[in-house]
């Protein structure tokens, strides 16, 4: 059984926090949540019909991101394999995604359109302008954490060894307290447009700011990687 002190309890308190804000700078769900609203107020929906397709949204990536967590969790806890080890592949991925994410995460040009593969994109901007109930809302927000894996993988791994090895009596509590952390971007663009902001402003503002996330998400995880490689791997303490 682990021995918790303050420090160490904080220590891990600021990883949690700093692998959510990592995970904030993946911009899928801000992306499909802009385009749920375009074509909401393109169809000149009701205000606070828009309002409760862009929550239902929320909910279904929040809903998501706890459901994937628990799975990698649970496999953590089955595949057989030592903390150590666990930490070594997890370590391993992080740094390669964070590479990734450096170097592949826009595609180049204007404008801010992602990595994802064609078919993708295109799956999930239809399903956005056909989006009218909120469970179809909520079912799209599942849809873009699961397209986005590839990249959300490396945080959600890391999170779930956290929750694994360091704080197993507040599992719950911390995996709900990170997923609200990582869906803060999407309630602030919620909360914009309903206090009357233009899509267009929001949608500048990721253009001249999209090259800052996206190596605030890539660097983020290499020196996630780097301080997981000392502290965790190695040994080192503190």
């Amino acid at each position: 059984m682990n021995t918790y002190t303050l420090e160490s309890m904080l220590t891990v308190l600021l990883l949690g926090v700093a692998v959510a804000v990592v995970h904030m700078m993946f911009q899928l769900g801000v992306s499909v949540l802009t385009l749920l609203s375009g074509h909401s107020l393109g169809a000149h929906k009701a205000h606070l019909r828009l309002l409760h397709l862009n929550a239902s949204y929320i909910i279904g990536v929040y809903t998501t991101i706890v459901l994937v967590t628990l799975g990698l969790l649970t496999l953590t806890n089955v595949i057989g394999l030592s903390d150590h080890v666990l930490w070594l592949l997890t370590t391993v991925v992080a740094a390669v995604v964070g590479c990734a994410v450096c170097l592949v995460y826009y595609r180049r040009g204007k404008g801010t359109v992602l990595w994802l593969p064609r078919s993708i994109a295109e799956y999930l901007s239809k399903r956005a302008k056909k989006t009218k109930h909120g469970v179809e809302a909520a079912a799209l927000g599942g849809m873009t954490v699961i397209a986005e894996l590839p990249f959300l993988i490396a945080p959600l791994l890391i999170v779930s060894l956290l929750l694994k090895t360091e704080s197993q009596q507040y599992q719950l509590g911390a995996l709900l307290a990170y997923a609200f952390l990582v869906v803060i971007p999407l309630l602030v663009v919620t909360t914009l447009i309903g206090a009357g902001h233009r899509l267009s402003t929001i949608q500048r503002w990721r253009e001249d700011n999209k090259s800052f996330l996206q190596y605030s998400g890539g660097l983020g995880l290499i020196v996630i990687a780097l301080y997981l490689t000392v502290f965790r791997i190695v040994g080192v303490s503190l």
